[in-house]
């Protein structure tokens, strides 16, 4: 985790769901975050610590749905 903010602008876009720990979470692999479907203002960098342990839970699990996202982001990675 480099401790940098990464701001990110982008279209519009359908993204898969995936349940990690009873939440469920956007999976933006393009932009390398996970946005909690329904806390929007929660977004997590894939490379933080956090995100990595996230990734090695959702092994094996299915995604069920999608998701739209929209707007502006902001994550520590």
């Amino acid at each position: 985790m480099s401790g940098r903010k990464v701001h990110k602008v982008q279209e519009p876009r359908l993204l898969p769901v995936a349940e990690v720990n009873g939440r469920e979470f956007l999976v933006d692999v393009e932009n390398r975050l996970f946005k909690n479907f329904t806390h929007p203002d929660e977004v997590i960098g894939m490379h933080s610590q956090q995100g990595r342990q996230m990734v090695k839970d959702m092994r094996g699990i299915k995604w069920r749905c999608h998701g739209l996202s929209t707007g502006t982001d902001e994550a520590e990675v």
